[in-house]
């Protein structure tokens, strides 16, 4: 049983006439008796009456007629799903994304845009920090990410990298923005009104500190800097993320390091100060596993892009 026979049986029923049927297919009479006398050779059953002027359904016939239409109604959404799919014009887009992430404007305007420009697109913000998200991307959980880079401690390699060479794919990216570290303070903190400071300015001071993050200095990295400066930090407390580190800052608990940026938007009660004797850089990108082909993402890396220029 092929599409075509299910086709001509829907015509010849709606037209119950054989020769109109043939014009609504613009095929012959006889290709349409022929098909149709092959289906219900097929079925073992009759499904038409021939009349002298006309053709009616059986009753089998009339059971069957339903069902097909149902089942070309189906398969014509299918048809144009699957279209519309393919030109990046509906779907579901899964990105992900961290605290810090939340505090950048051009994340935020992505966001923004490609909602209001594909509303038919059903966007994903997967909470992910940047070290889980190349584990997510292998595995498909996610699409694309935008994520906090700083140096790797492996010479020529960014941790991300190495992340995604023991997880088998290959990263694409757009970098968006590149950075240096900072520290923050509450708004009345006695050091929040200078315009740049050095770690020895920060030797008596408690740390907030984020380990697992990966736009921040390292634990070692940290004690390293911090040596080299003459003294060792005073770690007070350890958090998950960056929202909880900012929060605990923002009430007292201590100061922390953040990324420095022209275009992070960081709580009102806080201050972020330059710290002037770090060389510690970071990067903001937006990545995705290379040659990957989805014309959805597609267009948000489109949005991306025009976005940091």
């Amino acid at each position: 049983m092929e599409l075509r026979h299910l086709r001509y049986f829907i015509a010849a029923a709606e037209e119950e006439h054989f020769g109109r049927a043939a014009t609504r297919l613009h095929i012959t009479r006889p290709a349409v008796s022929q098909i149709i006398a092959d289906l219900e050779g097929e079925l073992g059953t009759q499904l038409f009456e021939r009349l002298a002027h006309t053709v009616k359904l059986t009753a089998a016939g009339r059971t069957l007629l339903p069902q097909l239409v149902r089942v070309m109604d189906d398969l014509n959404e299918a048809i144009v799903l699957t279209k519309r799919v393919g030109q990046g014009m509906t779907g579901t887009l899964r990105i992900g994304y961290g605290s810090l992430t939340l505090m950048h404007s051009i994340f935020k305007a992505a966001v923004k845009q490609f909602r209001a420009t594909y509303p038919e697109i059903n966007l994903s913000l997967v909470e992910l920090s940047t070290s889980l998200q190349p584990k997510a991307l292998a595995e498909g959980k996610i699409d694309a990410g935008f994520m906090h880079l700083g140096p790797s401690p492996h010479p020529g390699k960014r941790r991300t990298e190495i992340n995604m060479e023991r997880e088998g794919i290959v990263l694409d990216s757009i970098c968006i923005q590149t950075g240096n570290v900072g520290v923050a303070v509450p708004n009345d903190h006695r050091l929040a009104r200078r315009k740049s400071l050095t770690l020895e300015d920060l030797a008596d001071e408690p740390f907030v500190v984020d380990p697992k993050s990966s736009s921040s200095l390292s634990y070692g990295q940290l004690y390293a800097f911090c040596q080299a400066a003459g003294f060792e930090p005073n770690i007070v407390q350890e958090v998950s993320t960056i929202a909880s580190q900012l929060n605990l800052i923002s009430v007292g608990m201590g100061v922390g390091l953040a990324v420095v940026g022209k275009n992070f938007q960081y709580p009102s009660d806080l201050t972020i100060i330059p710290l002037t004797n770090i060389n510690y850089s970071t990067r903001f990108i937006f990545g995705w596993v290379r040659r990957q082909n989805d014309p959805i993402l597609e267009k948000m890396i489109e949005i991306v892009k025009d976005l940091s220029k």
